[in-house]
């Protein structure tokens, strides 16, 4: 078909009502982009862009999926056509861009783990690459599925913050921790924490298909038992004293916690959080040590504390090294977290410890 005969067709298409000469005609515009995408400059991928658009808008969800497939592989494929079959609200027509197309950027990617079903976050946990970006969304939105697929997918790269997800939700899903187990980039010290927690049977599932990872899990394990021998013990007595008084005169509150955390008296902010929420020192300490961000920040709600005093227990928890993102995040779950969820949170948490 000559470029004219084809101009002709998408004015007609677009013109007409009938559903099935539109169609048609996008089959026909996409074949010719198809055809020849490699050789076509900006100014004519724009063109086909609009064009695509305009005939792709009242077309059924299965004439959109195959539009979808058609391009999910062309590397310079019209930007604005991508971005809208990938925010579909339907699942056929979303995931072939979702999954496989390097047209949408991290920006675009995280915004759409941030709106979308998931499904959509499904589909883009599968993909080659995954910045920490998009992984960090996936991971505080996202189901188990997601979760499973992110930690199963090498190629998507994770946040410090993101293991800590992963990590706590592995305790409740030996198929989240048989997943993230196997990761060559996990920190040691949450594959010491994990060693711990997947079951025998995996581990030694584990451990007859991958010698080398049956090595890392015996050495994490070796480690973690010589780091709690080795550990020195904190003496908490005057902190107690200290913490009692200010308990008797009413002074324990957010601002003493505040200057405890700012001046890192590690043992008075523990003792703080202890009375606070009623822990015992071993598990207010661990909230100081090796829980999940969350779990100090349920705490820290539960505890009637204000989201400076939460951030400067993050910021002493991790020397200082909390990344302006990891604390943003942070502000953001502590603002939304309500003081009731918190308290039962707390609660479950008191169950936990006490099941040491």
């Amino acid at each position: 078909m000559s470029i004219a005969a084809l101009a002709a067709d998408i004015e007609a298409a677009v013109a007409s009502h009938s559903s099935e000469r539109r169609n048609e005609t996008l089959r026909k515009v996409t074949d010719l982009f198809v055809g020849n995408a490699p050789q076509y400059k900006e100014e004519q991928v724009a063109l086909f862009d609009s064009v695509l658009g305009g005939l792709a808008k009242e077309t059924d969800v299965s004439t959109r999926a195959e539009l979808s497939q058609r391009l999910a592989a062309i590397d310079n494929a019209p930007i604005n056509i991508v971005a809208s079959l990938a925010a579909d609200d339907a699942i056929e027509v979303a995931k072939p861009i979702l999954t496989g197309s390097r047209r949408l950027n991290d920006a675009q990617l995280a915004a759409l783990a941030a709106a979308k079903s998931q499904d959509h976050m499904q589909a883009i946990a599968a993909r080659r690459s995954l910045s920490e970006q998009v992984t960090d969304v996936l991971l505080s939105r996202g189901d188990a599925r997601v979760a499973r697929t992110v930690a199963g997918n090498e190629s998507a790269r994770v946040s410090e913050k993101g293991f800590e997800t992963l990590v706590g939700l592995a305790a409740e899903d030996p198929r989240v921790a048989e997943c993230v187990v196997v990761r060559p980039d996990i920190p040691q010290r949450h594959l010491r924490t994990l060693a711990a927690i997947v079951p025998e049977p995996v581990r030694l599932r584990l451990a007859a298909n991958n010698p080398r990872l049956a090595a890392r899990i015996r050495e994490a394990m070796a480690q973690a038992s010589q780091d709690s021998a080795q550990a020195k013990p904190r003496d908490y007595s005057r902190a107690k004293e200290t913490v009692a008084a200010m308990v008797k005169a009413a002074a324990l509150g957010d601002e003493a916690v505040l200057e405890f955390a700012k001046a890192e008296k590690f043992e008075e902010a523990v003792v703080a959080l202890a009375a606070l929420n009623r822990l015992s020192i071993d598990a207010a300490s661990r909230l100081l040590v090796d829980e999940p961000t969350d779990t100090l920040l349920i705490a820290a709600k539960a505890g009637g504390l204000s989201w400076p005093t939460a951030k400067s227990l993050l910021l002493m928890r991790t020397a200082g090294h909390s990344s302006p993102q990891d604390l943003e995040d942070a502000r953001l779950s502590f603002v939304r977290l309500k003081a009731e969820t918190a308290v039962q949170g707390i609660k479950l948490y008191k169950l936990r410890a006490n099941q040491r």
